[in-house]
């Protein structure tokens, strides 16, 4: 289980998180996978400094904590975090997600290849940029599945495809409420990552483009 820092939460309600508040609640809370730093959206500055006090007062015993870096934002800050950090959040990807920008996505894709399992890829909300990274990834945090409950049309997996899509949930012989509909979308996801990562251990990866 990880935990967010709610940095984008107070970034629309214009409000201001606590480094001191945020490290108490994850030492009294958990146990958690890795916690996210405190990371200030459009202020790198201000995200990097935070990271360093972060570094200053943590603890042994505290979980992994992960520094955000914003898509778009200067290597040096990268390269610092790689340093610093076994896992770095990649943040400022809503726009591409909205857009479905496959030349922005390849260039993901480029930068996670080159540095596997190192990233957190934060709102992963297109599917093809699920199936495109997530065996690149540490890790990715997606609220696609809530689809199946905004739209009654969840990720489906496709028969024979490999590839995720879009299907709608209220098929014949198929009634459920909304809350089993964003739980079938979850599961659906999870279980298509789950499938091609197994798949990729035997040998039997193959990628399919839509």
């Amino acid at each position: 289980m990880a935990l967010d820092s709610g940095a984008y939460h107070a970034l629309k309600n214009n409000l201001k998180l606590d480094l001191d508040r945020y490290l108490s609640f994850v030492r009294n809370h958990g146990p958690f996978d890795f916690a996210v730093s405190l990371d200030v959206i459009g202020d790198s500055r201000a995200s990097r400094e935070n990271w360093d006090h972060l570094r200053r007062l943590r603890s042994t015993d505290d979980p992994e904590f992960v520094p955000v870096f914003q898509w778009g934002g200067a290597d040096d800050d990268l390269r610092r975090y790689l340093d610093e950090a076994p896992v770095v959040g990649i943040g400022g990807l809503v726009h591409l997600m909205k857009k479905k920008d496959r030349p922005t996505l390849e260039q993901l894709g480029a930068l996670c290849a080159l540095h596997p399992g190192r990233f957190h890829i934060f709102s992963c909300d297109w599917l093809r940029a699920i199936m495109d990274l997530h065996g690149l990834v540490n890790s990715m945090d997606t609220s696609k599945w809530l689809d199946g409950e905004r739209y009654a049309d969840p990720a489906s997996d496709s028969t024979g495809s490999q590839a995720l899509s879009q299907a709608l949930v209220n098929t014949p012989g198929l009634k459920l409420d909304h809350a089993r509909r964003r739980i079938r979308a979850a599961r659906i996801i999870e279980d298509y990552v789950l499938r091609r990562n197994l798949q990729a251990q035997e040998g039997r990866w193959s990628t399919t483009k839509s």
